[in-house]
């Protein structure tokens, strides 16, 4: 199973382009195949790294992504393409040296990164993950509305986030100044942490909420709305932006992220937009031909077998599968065959077939295989039906 292309990177989900980078150039430095020599484990990694930063920098992509997860690109790296892996992208390797020689990677070790907050204290809230059973035909043809009870810390009604009881503000940490970090002195090495008292915000609250005791959130249960679009699959993650837990301090709210379980269908198999079906055929209509009826997703439809028809054979009927997620048109259904052979035959139905077997075999004397003909496919000589 693919790894989350923002694990792959180890950056949030809201890292801009110039984070992206960053992280995808610090990977590309450890793991270049230059610098690893005979390391497949090193070279793989290496090439899922250049497959999340191919996706994740390209808004497209990333807006597809970030909706539906590997799924909305096929399952690959290159919007339903597999992800070709190109060892001359980082030909210029000391450019990529350079870039992180020339400041960056020692200006965040040394002071110039900072925290994830921001100034002022606030942060993010965090993402939630709901996992919803679907039945298969709603995970085929979708649903316009659904609603559920999610279980989320929300923005306190008393204070409105701000942790402060009523009359009173967020006051400058007295140790940090404000910074969010204090400086450490290591041996010969100063390096800043987070500060102690206000946890790297910068502030601390004097005199905290009553209801939420400083903390800006309340826990509740809320109901979400939304549409699931047709095609969805097992594993496929819808994000609902803004449906995830409240930030503290003014933060921006995170986002739900909705993962589809799927049931099974006793009839259909899947394989993405495909779907497979095992249908059992009377020998005698394979032998004859003729017209088949069957039961598709969308209802009836008919397929028409050629006389001599294999019994392994298989059948495509076009469009007959699953809407394709962010593409158009639906995938396609495939009918394997298989002979249904009776289980138990009268008196009568066993010497039919025995003369036809006979018949086939060349044993039988001539016209003898003819009353089977007759009897069982309700044929004369030359293959014509009877008249009643």
């Amino acid at each position: 199973m693919k790894r989350d292309y923002y694990e792959v990177l180890g950056v949030t989900r809201e890292a801009g382009s110039d984070e992206l980078k960053k992280a995808y150039r610090k990977l590309a430095m450890e793991l270049h195949p230059d610098r690893n020599p005979g390391n497949k484990e090193a070279e793989e990694k290496f090439k899922e790294a250049a497959e999340a930063y191919s996706v994740l920098s390209d808004p497209e992509k990333r807006k597809v992504y970030d909706q539906f997860g590997h799924a909305g690109l096929g399952g690959a790296g290159g919007g339903g393409q597999q992800f070709q892996f190109d060892p001359n992208q980082f030909a210029d390797f000391e450019d990529i040296l350079g870039s992180f020689f020339g400041g960056g990677l020692f200006g965040d070790l040394f002071g110039g990164g900072g925290g994830r907050r921001r100034a002022g204290g606030e942060e993010r809230g965090s993402d939630l993950q709901y996992n919803l059973k679907l039945s298969f035909r709603d995970a085929i043809f979708g649903k316009d509305s659904v609603e559920l009870s999610i279980p989320r810390l929300e923005a306190c009604d008393t204070c409105h986030g701000s942790g402060c009881e009523a009359g009173s503000r967020p006051e400058t940490c007295p140790q940090c100044r404000g910074a969010g970090q204090v400086a450490v002195r290591q041996g010969f090495f100063q390096m800043l942490t987070p500060c102690p008292r206000c946890e790297g915000r910068g502030r601390i609250i004097p005199k905290p909420c009553r209801t939420c005791h400083g903390e800006g959130r309340t826990h509740r249960k809320s109901k979400v709305s939304f549409k699931i679009p047709a095609g969805v699959d097992r594993g496929t993650r819808l994000r609902l932006q803004n449906q995830g837990e409240a930030g503290r301090f003014g933060g921006r709210t995170g986002d739900l992220y909705v993962v589809f379980d799927v049931e099974p269908d006793p009839r259909y198999e899947r394989d993405g937009s495909d779907l497979h079906q095992r249908l059992e055929v009377s020998w005698p209509l394979l032998v004859t031909g003729g017209s088949l009826e069957v039961e598709t997703p969308y209802g009836p439809d008919k397929v028409k077998l050629a006389a001599g028809t294999p019994a392994d054979h298989v059948v495509k009927l076009v469009n007959a599968g699953v809407p394709r997620l962010q593409g158009s048109g639906r995938g396609d259904l495939y009918l394997h065959l298989r002979v249904a052979v009776p289980k138990s035959l009268s008196a009568e139905q066993r010497q039919l077939v025995e003369q036809l077997r006979r018949s086939l075999d060349g044993e039988a004397a001539p016209g003898e295989g003819e009353g089977f003909l007759a009897k069982v496919f309700g044929s004369e000589k030359g293959g014509k039906k009877k008249r009643k």
